[in-house]
């Protein structure tokens, strides 16, 4: 190839030294663009810590002044510039300064340096031979709260923000895992709110929210900072406590917790109490799998509301098999009300100044297939389970008015019926409109039905709908009894509060002669406030005598008749001479 055909790259009319020169000065100028154009920070350090250049974008993270960007300014001025503006980093500088000593050149240290400002900025540090390093800084604020956003609706319950049940079974996971690798002794606490969809259908969702707000505030504040609380769902909250020394860790948060839930919770001028049912597991044994604390825990919590409610169980291995004798008893409750296996059989009340019959009390039997007649108390657990103590109310109100009706249309005289009423009929807040309606579809009177309240219905959760309820009933006729009096807390405030027609007078006190004084004073109480007392359980003449003495007004008990079937009231009646 002849020079003629050579094409010179050098510009016409320049020397090689001065091509050389603009391609530097071109290249410097690309530099320059990229730099100045880069969206994240970039500055150049030598060995003593002194910038040796910055990008634009470098001083506008940090809002550093002119001064503090020009070369040979030290790291630590622009450090102190930061924490004296508020914007310097709050955590992980010793980590990253120790980090990029380490580092040898050609290998990029990555780190994450929180600001006092709420920012975070990413750094990546390179090492270069010779000369010190270069970094860049990244602003990743959006990036990090997005992803705390992410992990909050990942791992947090909306409304409370505790731990959700996935943070729970995250958390129990660690424990098992720490209970098998080291022994480590470890509990679970099982928390349900009692009676919250009442709350929520009589006193509003809001107020259900604010109760569960409450109670989160309050779990938080028994347990340690490190325990697990946490809410599964509803009103169910679970706490996972860690590196215990034995039972009484367990037990002392519990009973700090019991104490704070008597502080009433005030919402929207209202004011009531959080009553819950906890059930807790511990894991002590290191023979014992730990996986089955989380069911001892559900045991525990189910012993706990099957037996009143508004305390705590502590699992112990024989609840199991109790548990399982009562699901099964439940179950078989179920299909014994499918059947119709379940009748009323009726208890005479006599008036002691007439010697009549003032009228009866009806009484849940269940007409076993295999056991025969089955009193409540073999079946008290259907009354504690609350879609079976409905059902066994819809019963009982069925089958009393329905033979009301039938003595009526065949002339027997049998005064009023007394129906007992559970807490969780009152609880519906439709107990008075439904009995209004099931007075009518039977066309019973009013005034030919009682209902009969314990103390602790009264005073239990709910207290002014309970109220709001007997006021209603009271108005149409409907008689209104306190029964068990004595056993419970009604005070005198109560009673003045309450519409209340009957006092009765609970058969252990009528039974014991230590308790005579108490029989004596409910008696005169009933007559200074114009309330008739009945005295149940009573068995001797001795007994008898002394209630008349007294001037009780009206007996129930076995010395006159236990309960009986419908069909034998007609003859009680006409051979004890009447109504």
């Amino acid at each position: 190839m002849s020079s003629s055909n050579v094409v010179s790259l050098e510009p016409r009319g320049l020397s090689s030294r001065e091509t050389a020169a603009v391609t530097l000065a071109e290249q410097n100028a690309l530099f320059t663009a990229a730099l100045n154009n880069m969206p994240h920070g970039l500055c150049m350090v030598d060995g003593e810590g002194r910038l040796i250049l910055c990008n634009p974008a470098f001083g506008a993270m940090y809002r550093l002044p002119e001064m503090l960007t020009r070369r040979g300014t030290s790291r630590e001025r622009i450090l102190e510039y930061g924490f004296s503006t508020g914007q310097g980093p709050v955590s992980g500088v010793a980590e990253y300064l120790a980090r990029s000593a380490e580092a040898g050149p050609g290998q990029s240290i990555v780190g994450e340096l929180a600001l006092a400002d709420g920012r975070t900025v990413r750094i990546s540090h390179t090492p270069i031979e010779g000369v010190g390093y270069v970094a860049t800084h990244e602003d990743i604020t959006d990036r990090v709260e997005a992803s705390a956003k992410i992990e909050f609706l990942a791992y947090r319950d909306t409304l409370t923000g505790l731990p959700n049940r996935t943070a729970f079974q995250r958390g129990f996971d660690a424990a098992v895992e720490a209970a098998e690798r080291q022994g480590e002794m470890f509990g679970v606490i099982m928390i349900d709110v009692d009676h919250f969809k009442d709350i929520n259908d009589t006193l509003g969702h809001d107020a259900g929210d604010a109760l569960l707000l409450n109670l989160a505030k309050t779990l938080s504040k028994a347990f340690r900072r490190g325990d697990t609380v946490s809410r599964l769902g509803g009103d169910e909250f679970a706490v996972v406590l860690r590196g215990l020394n034995g039972p009484e860790d367990l037990l002392r948060p519990i009973e700090v917790l019991q104490g704070l839930l008597r502080k009433p919770v005030e919402h929207s001028g209202r004011s009531f109490t959080i009553s819950a049912s906890l059930g807790a597991a511990i894991h002590d044994d290191p023979d014992a799998d730990p996986l089955h604390l989380l069911k001892n825990a559900d045991v525990a919590l189910y012993e706990a509301k099957s037996g009143g409610r508004n305390r705590c169980v502590v699992f112990k291995p024989a609840m199991r098999t109790q548990v399982e004798q009562r699901v099964e008893l439940l179950r078989e409750v179920r299909l014994a009300i499918a059947q119709g296996e379940f009748d009323l059989y009726y208890q005479p009340v006599v008036d002691l100044v007439s010697n009549k019959v003032a009228g009866f009390e009806a009484l849940m039997r269940w007409n076993h297939p295999e056991q025969g007649v089955l009193p409540p108390a073999a079946f008290m657990a259907a009354f504690e389970d609350t879609d079976l103590s409905l059902q066994l109310g819809e019963v009982a109100f069925e089958r009393a008015l329905g033979q009301m009706r039938a003595w009526l249309d065949e002339g027997v005289e049998f005064g009023r019926v007394a129906v007992n009423i559970s807490s969780e009929q009152f609880r519906t807040g439709r107990l008075a409109s439904d009995i209004a309606d099931k007075l009518r579809a039977w066309n019973v009177p009013a005034e030919r039905l009682a209902i009969e309240v314990t103390e602790n219905v009264y005073m239990g959760w709910g207290a002014d709908v309970v109220a709001e309820t007997v006021c209603a009933l009271h108005a149409t006729g409907v008689q209104i009894a306190l029964d068990d009096f004595g056993t419970g807390y009604a005070s005198l405030a109560n009673l003045r509060q309450f519409p209340v027609d009957r006092l009765k007078i609970d058969k252990s006190f009528v039974q014991n002669a230590e308790d005579d004084a108490i029989v004596r004073a409910v008696i005169n109480l009933g007559a200074s406030m114009g309330m008739k007392v009945v005295a149940e359980g009573v068995e001797k003449p001795e007994q008898l005598a002394a209630l008349s003495a007294y001037g009780c007004d009206q007996v129930q008990g076995y010395h006159f008749a236990k309960p009986m079937p419908a069909g034998e009231v007609a003859a009680f009646v006409r051979g004890f001479g009447g109504v």
